[in-house]
């Protein structure tokens, strides 16, 4: 039986090189350093967790 995906939607977003390079940068400073897709989800999930749109972790977890 195959296992479920995790993150089963895909969508195809565009870059310019100072974001990607900030990403980077950031995803460095973590241990162990995430892909740049996983870098990517956690600055997006902190912001909405940030602004109200997402549930502050523990919450929902």
């Amino acid at each position: 039986m195959a296992r479920p995906q995790l993150y089963p939607v895909k969508k195809v977003i565009g870059f310019d090189e100072s974001m990607l390079k900030a990403v980077d940068e950031w995803r460095r400073g973590r241990t162990p350093i995430p892909t740049v897709s996983e870098a990517i989800r956690q600055i997006l999930a902190k912001h909405l967790r940030q602004k109200g749109y997402l549930p502050k972790r523990g919450a929902a977890e």
